[in-house]
């Protein structure tokens, strides 16, 4: 029955008899004799007329939630009867002593048996349950089963087995292949063993299990119960109390109920042994303070079958409470990532801790937490202290880890966007955090396999943190793998897309190593539509714009960078020199082409950023540029036949030699040649400007590296010097390509 069956069907009959006249006077007066003496049904004969039954044969005990009908977790329950109709041959339900697996599994297993064609010839029940709480003790049931030899004997004998003699678990085995069985087995955490295992593993094909056990085994579908809901509980102690009779219950206010079912955490054998300890005549709120009988009875058999790392971090959170991920467990037990997955993954399948997933920020991937439950924790307080010897050492390394985490806050905070700090999203990333930034120390004096081996041990400590991968990309550049730096850095990015520095280093690395500036030039956009400052993306943005020819582009968003800036940002610099590079560029490519007017307009858009740029941003390479700009404003004037262009050619002319006087009025000696050839083997070469040649060596080139980049006909600045003992020479050359 589920719970409302009764009330619903009295509601039902009291309409038709009030409602009748003469009609349903049976249900009228059983009505009658049920509201004066409800104990006369116990007197009665019934006798109803039935269809033969078609449904497979079982030995289902009667529920033991008869008295209140079943109620809750209808979303449990519908699993758990798809899983078995499904292709899973064994279905767990799994969770802490009396918190309704039995009830849950029972429910399911009648509602199969009702259901037409559901396959099974036969139902099978056999419970391994050794005890049974009352009021005052835990009584352990006489004959119950000891191990899991002694259940495969049980379920022999169920099955119509005559003699399973020595080896049970053949005879049980040969049963389910001839025969298609749903069999059940009930409080498998008194029996666990590896014969078990191995006979879940041979299962034949057709039959099922459905296991409830406290503990899980590892190789079953798990279905995990949690407590009733709030309402639920109270409804289950309103339901209970007024069954047994338990007056005082039934006299208390919604809020006094609501109060002791918060206390009893929803836990439906709390409610039940709370209603029973007061109908045996104990005080309400003696029994919600003192429940070390129900914490054994709930708890008992699980915590000796655990191993002493996972007793470990029982401890570690029993003195530090509260949600803590695997990376935080793992610093703080002084685990390895495989150590202390090993203890959690043994953890998760007891009634002990619970595991929770919560997003680490409004667009990004979740991490998962654990924690004690209540029942747990009071258990393990109460039967397991942790000495003190223990609880020192855990709170010391609980406050180094956070000490730690300071000082890499810090240090992001200062710095978010230096590729060597690491971003610190909240406190169960510190442990990661601490790692990731030796494994960049490493990375940084040489040993790169070290720093590389610190990120395997993060990833696996928190996969989910996009650091972690960013780290290991920026230790593979260095490595100079860039096939294995794009492939982390494009597992970074899936974790976190919404990230303004990931999305920066990862655009810088496409523009510059990646070689696909293009698609860099994409998660620059990102960066600085996510919220990267100014003085941070656009360099680089300038210059991915540039990559892809989008000129116009470049000079625009380092405007827009120039107009919104503070009085004085030196970041920008690079920006303004490739502005100035890219309205070169446009210039002379439009005029080549004829189009001379679109030529002015370049001219005229790099003028205006030389104008905008404070003098400090102007560098040496930015002046060389606007003398180039003044160049093709002079070319300009001689080539275009309409007033309109070389009107406007000659006055950005002489904006632009007034711009590089007001910056360094030396600069105006520059010149702008182009190199007519190389003596390639000798490092030297003529430069002409005018009508004359000008010598130069690599020695006199301003960046010595740009020496492959020089080619006939290239562009160059550079100091003229005519009073040379060898003839005239050019002096402080830069490529201007």
């Amino acid at each position: 029955m589920e719970i409302d069956d009764l009330s619903e069907l009295l509601d039902f009959v009291g309409q038709l008899a009030d409602r009748g006249g003469k009609h349903w006077r049976n249900i009228a007066e059983t009505r009658r004799k049920l509201d004066s003496n409800p104990a006369y049904v116990l007197g009665l004969k019934i006798n109803l007329p039935t269809d033969p039954t078609r449904s497979p044969q079982h030995n289902l005990p009667v529920p033991d939630f008869d008295e209140t009908g079943f109620f809750g977790r209808q979303q449990q329950l519908t699993r758990i009867k798809r899983a078995i109709k499904g292709a899973y041959p064994v279905v767990s339900v799994l969770g802490e002593g009396g918190i309704g697996k039995t009830s849950i599994a029972l429910k399911a297993a009648y509602d199969l048996l009702d259901e037409p064609g559901i396959g099974f010839d036969a139902f099978v029940w056999v419970s391994a349950k050794a005890t049974v709480l009352t009021p005052n003790e835990i009584q352990r049931i006489s004959g119950a089963i000891k191990d899991s030899l002694g259940l495969f004997t049980k379920a022999a004998a169920e099955l119509g087995v005559p003699d399973a003699g020595a080896d049970p678990v053949e005879e049980v085995l040969s049963y389910l292949a001839n025969f298609k069985v749903l069999l059940i087995l009930d409080n498998l955490e008194t029996v666990l063993d590896q014969r078990l295992r191995n006979f879940l593993l041979e299962l034949p094909l057709g039959s099922k299990v459905i296991i409830t056990s406290r503990i899980g085994l590892g190789i079953e579908n798990p279905v995990s119960l949690e407590p009733l809901s709030e309402d639920d509980g109270m409804r289950l102690l309103r339901a209970v109390a007024g069954i047994r009779g338990a007056g005082v219950l039934k006299q208390m206010s919604n809020d006094i109920i609501r109060a002791y079912v918060q206390k009893m955490g929803g836990h439906p054998a709390y409610i039940k042994w709370f209603v029973a300890g007061v109908q045996a005549g104990r005080r309400p709120e003696e029994l919600v303070s003192d429940n070390a009988l129900l914490l054994d009875f709930c708890m008992s058999n699980v915590y000796g079958y655990l191993s002493t790392d996972a007793q470990d971090v029982l401890r570690c959170m029993q003195v530090l409470p509260g949600a803590r991920n695997q990376a935080e467990l793992a610093f703080l037990n002084d685990f390895t990532a495989s150590r202390i997955q090993a203890a959690l993954l043994e953890l998760i399948t007891t009634n002990f801790v619970q595991m929770r997933s919560q997003s680490t920020s409004a667009s990004e991937i979740v991490d998962t937490t654990y924690q004690l439950t209540d029942f747990g924790k009071q258990y393990l307080d109460k039967r397991h202290p942790v000495s003190s010897k223990d609880r020192s050492e855990l709170v010391r390394r609980h406050q180094r880890l956070h000490s730690v985490g300071a000082d890499l806050r810090a240090e992001s905070s200062a710095s978010p966007y230096s590729p060597e700090t690491v971003d610190v999203r909240g406190t169960g990333d510190f442990n990661v955090a601490r790692l990731l930034r030796d494994a960049l120390l490493a990375a940084n004096r040489g040993d790169s396999d070290e720093g590389l081996s610190n990120c395997r041990e993060a990833q696996t400590l928190a996969p989910t943190y996009h650091e972690a991968w960013r780290v290991e990309a920026h230790i593979q550049v260095i490595r100079s793998d860039y096939g294995a730096a794009r492939a982390a850095y494009e597992r970074a990015h899936e974790l976190a897309p919404g990230s303004p520095t990931l999305n920066y280093f990862y655009g810088s690395f496409l523009l510059d190593e990646g070689d696909d500036p293009a698609r860099g030039l994409e998660f620059l956009q990102s960066a600085a539509r996510f919220g990267a400052p100014n003085a941070v993306v656009m360099p680089p943005l300038a210059w991915a714009l540039l990559r892809v020819e989008d000129y116009h582009s470049a000079l625009e968003v380092t405007m827009h960078a120039l107009e919104t800036a503070s009085p004085y940002q030196p970041e920008l610099a690079p920006a303004v020199t490739t502005a100035l590079r890219a309205a070169v560029y446009w210039a002379t490519t439009d005029r080549d082409r004829g189009d001379l007017e679109g030529s002015l307009h370049a001219v005229e858009a790099g003028k205006d950023v030389a104008k905008a740029a404070p003098v400090e941003l102007l560098m040496e390479e930015s002046r060389d540029r606007i003398m180039q700009l003044a160049l093709a404003a002079s070319d300009l004037s001689n080539a275009s036949d309409e007033n309109f262009v070389v009107r406007k050619a000659r006055e950005f002319q002489a904006e632009l030699q007034e711009r590089v006087r007001t910056v360094e009025p030396s600069w105006l000696d520059r010149r702008i040649g182009v190199v007519k050839n190389i003596v390639s083997d000798k490092y030297y070469g003529f430069l002409t400007y005018g009508n004359r040649d000008y010598f130069y060596h690599l020695r006199d080139l301003v960046e010595p590296a740009e020496w492959e980049y020089i080619s006939e006909g290239t562009p160059v600045a550079f100091n003229p010097n005519r009073s040379h003992p060898k003839g005239h020479r050019a002096e402080w050359v830069r490529w201007l390509g």
